[in-house]
């Protein structure tokens, strides 16, 4: 498992750090909180981050010393700076890139949205975020078990449980059904990864697979999956 990056994130309400702390660890990073955007920089000072988060729904003026002094103090200015803004704010996504930010993402935020730009500004390999999910998938061909468990699932792919996992490059053909839905799943997908047993202590032996030429609408069904498991229990209010 690779070690988690680390992330500064800045928020001046309780509700928003909690929320936003919480969404970090959950997609695998390390969160520090801070206020504001003067804390953060002492904070980079003595500490290093792949990716600044900067909640940017306060004021103008707030906003305009803030990322002056982001994109001005040589601690931060170099780091990937991602501001969260919401769907009504007066505030341009153009504008704020134009001013040196990396990315602007808007609020109620779109999980795997999240996850692809934190990826993509932090030097990530994946590009989606899996959850835990058992659940048994049955296989048409090529494995002793007609059907196998799930370790995990994204909207990419999924991680199969067997002591005798298929080599890479072989094409399978998939039927779940997600856990609380009862419309079956069934997909083509491709052995990307295999795990032998014994090979490495920290994971399940299996294989990866990659979902092949997945249908919009099952993607969707997936998507939305795997962003209930990970922050469905939360809710964000905007900053008053």
């Amino acid at each position: 498992m690779p070690e988690k990056k680390k992330v500064l994130i800045i928020c001046g309400t309780a509700v928003g750090q909690m929320y936003l702390g919480v969404l970090l660890n959950r997609i695998w990073y390390v969160p520090v909180l801070v206020k504001t955007a003067d804390e953060g920089v002492r904070v980079a000072q003595t500490d290093s981050f792949a990716v600044i988060i900067l909640d940017g729904d306060i004021s103008d003026a707030e906003l305009n010393a803030a990322l002056v002094l982001m994109r001005g103090d040589i601690s931060v200015k170099a780091v990937p700076l991602a501001v969260f803004i919401t769907g009504e704010s007066s505030v341009k996504p153009e504008s704020l890139i134009a001013r040196g930010c990396s990315a602007v993402l808007t609020k109620p935020l779109d999980l795997a949205f999240v996850y692809t730009i934190l990826a993509r500004l932090s030097g990530q390999q994946r590009t989606t975020p899996r959850v835990p999910a058992r659940m048994r998938v049955e296989i048409e061909e090529g494995t002793p078990d007609k059907s196998l468990t799930c370790i995990n699932i994204s909207e990419g792919g999924v991680y199969l449980r067997t002591h005798e996992p298929l080599p890479e490059g072989t094409a399978l053909h998939l039927k779940f059904t997600l856990p609380r839905d009862v419309k079956p799943v069934e997909l083509e997908a491709e052995v990307v990864r295999t795990a032998p047993l014994g090979i490495q202590i920290e994971t399940e032996p299996g294989m990866g697979l990659r979902f092949r030429d997945i249908p919009e609408e099952t993607r969707k069904r997936i998507k939305n999956f795997v962003q209930w498991e990970l922050i469905g229990d939360l809710e964000w209010e905007a900053a008053i």
